[in-house]
């Protein structure tokens, strides 16, 4: 399985987690606006939404978002977990402006 095809899968998964999760104060929201994800954190909450909403789909070698996750370098796992602090911050302070 080619690397930047699941990097590219998990880089829409972020932006998805993003919008539905950064505008539910019940969400991931208040825990994360009180200290920075760890990249566990990140890879974690990846993993479990991913399988969460069965759109899973890059291909047959990973039966699982865990597996494929796994499978990534740990080069990059950090820069998906980079994009996700970045990305998290500017929707916290758009929506501290709002």
């Amino acid at each position: 399985m080619d690397e930047k095809k699941i990097r590219n899968f998990f880089k829409h998964q972020l932006r998805v987690i993003l919008e539905q999760g950064a505008t539910d104060p019940e969400g991931f929201r208040s825990y994360f606006a009180e200290h920075e994800p760890k990249d566990e954190e990140v890879l974690g909450l990846l993993a479990v939404s991913s399988m969460m909403s069965g759109e899973f789909q890059v291909g047959d070698s990973f039966p699982t978002p865990l597996e494929a996750l796994a499978s990534l370098s740990p080069r990059s796992r950090r820069v998906l977990c980079d994009e996700f602090r970045k990305e998290l911050k500017h929707c916290l302070s758009e929506l501290a402006a709002a």
